[in-house]
């Protein structure tokens, strides 16, 4: 038996050496943030500092290609090496159950992607609130078997539709901290929105007043 958060024997614990702290000092967060991220030694390991009323540390272990990636500005998934199915978020074993539960591959993807479902967003977290509102999308990445939330962005929320085309959108290298909020989802470049049906138009009609309140918060 390994004693409690020590790696079993004859397995090195990664030594984390590249440490990036966000903070400015003394500041102490309300509500959540992700405030920095520290990489082991060998590169192969992530962890992600999240503060949500006080300091925890995320360790990714297994999927750190995922979010070393972000900073990177990459998108990688895993493949099945049997079917050939790709997943993102990825999965370590094919789902596909005449693979037998075989081990996936990591790959690098496209950053395409197809809306699968969406929400508009008309209320959230205190630290959200002067975003909305926004489309929370359901993005297939690639032609993966996943699917994974992100914001989308670039677009007015009633537009938003089933299976329109996306593109992934990366934040500056200068600004990545290896996390989900390090990208986001826009339009595809060639994608034009329908014209506007009595559905949009009620969407638009229950959104806009958001807009409207959203100017009324403070600083």
């Amino acid at each position: 038996m390994s004693r409690k958060n020590e790696p079993p024997e004859g397995i090195q614990k990664p030594k984390f050496t590249t440490v990036v702290d966000t903070r400015p000092e003394g500041v102490s967060e309300t509500g959540l943030a992700i405030v920095g991220y520290e990489i082991s030694e060998d590169g192969d390991r992530i962890n992600t500092k999240l503060h949500y009323d006080q300091l925890y540390t995320i360790r990714h272990g297994a999927n750190s290609p995922v979010f070393i990636g972000f900073l990177e500005g990459k998108l990688m998934g895993t493949q099945c090496p049997n079917c050939g199915d790709k997943f993102f978020p990825p999965r370590t074993v094919c789902w596909n159950l005449d693979c037998n539960l075989a081990a996936t591959e990591w790959i690098e993807l496209q950053p395409v992607a197809r809306i699968h479902t969406f929400t508009i967003a008309g209320w959230s977290g205190r630290s959200s609130l002067k975003r909305l509102p926004f489309v929370l999308a359901y993005g297939i990445i690639d032609e993966c078997k996943t699917a994974v939330a992100n914001e989308l962005h670039g677009i007015d929320p009633w537009d938003a539709e089933f299976d329109m085309p996306l593109k992934v959108v990366f934040k500056p290298a200068e600004e990545r901290l290896g996390a989900i909020t390090d990208w986001h989802f826009e339009p595809a470049d060639d994608w034009m929105p329908s014209p506007m049906t009595e559905t949009k138009e009620r969407m638009k009609k229950l959104t806009l007043p958001v807009y409207d309140w959203v100017k009324t918060l403070k600083e």
